[in-house]
């Protein structure tokens, strides 16, 4: 027959006292990082939200002179062509960010794209007017890096050739026109001499 003393069964005691704590231990641990974690999905669903909501009042104000500027003043003598293609690089820059925090879009993707768009006027424009205002309000350290990856192939990106000015265009080709209809008079007037000359040497 089996008999306890007194010690083994504090012993018993002691071990299952210190395999509960560790239990319970384990299940904290596992309670806070899920509730960080479900902070965290909810912070970047609500930030996602946020930016969804930005970017159809942009595209409003894009389509309606008069919304954009509920935004701020407008400058004058402003591109309306100009602004537009800025608003629009703003909302696709806001998407890039989005994707790249929640690691759906990887690094080496996004320095291929964001060169790609910097070698290009519109691109670099954007780019110089926000660059300070984007990277002054970074709150994480995610999105510093977002927007240092963005700088760093905005420097890397081979300048686009010089624009053309367009004005220039409509005047060049009425001045080409005005030449060919002079060359095509000209060769009219030495036709009509030549068949002149023709009859009058045939009635001779």
């Amino acid at each position: 027959m089996l008999t306890f003393d007194g010690s083994a069964t504090r012993w018993e005691r002691l071990t299952l006292g210190a395999v509960s704590a560790v239990v319970a231990a384990v299940a904290l641990v596992g309670i806070v990082a899920t509730l960080i974690f479900q902070a965290r999905e909810t912070k970047i669903a609500r930030e996602e939200a946020r930016r969804i909501a930005i970017a159809e009042l942009l595209k409003m104000a894009m389509d309606d002179p008069d919304l954009d500027e509920a935004w701020g003043p407008v400058p004058a003598g402003e591109d309306r062509k100009a602004r537009r293609q800025l608003m629009y690089i703003n909302m696709i820059i806001s998407e890039w960010q989005v994707s790249f925090e929640t690691k759906a879009l990887p690094e080496v993707r996004l320095r291929a794209i964001s060169r790609e768009m910097f070698s290009a006027h519109p691109g670099r424009a954007y780019w110089r007017e926000a660059r300070q205002v984007r990277t002054s309000t970074s709150e994480t350290k995610r999105a510093r890096r977002f927007h240092q990856i963005l700088d760093d192939e905005y420097n890397r990106a081979p300048a686009p050739p010089p624009v053309r000015p367009r004005s220039r265009r409509p005047w060049a080709f009425i001045g080409g026109t005005a030449t060919g209809l002079a060359v095509v008079s000209l060769l009219a007037r030495a036709l009509g001499h030549r068949t002149a000359r023709t009859r009058r040497r045939t009635r001779r």
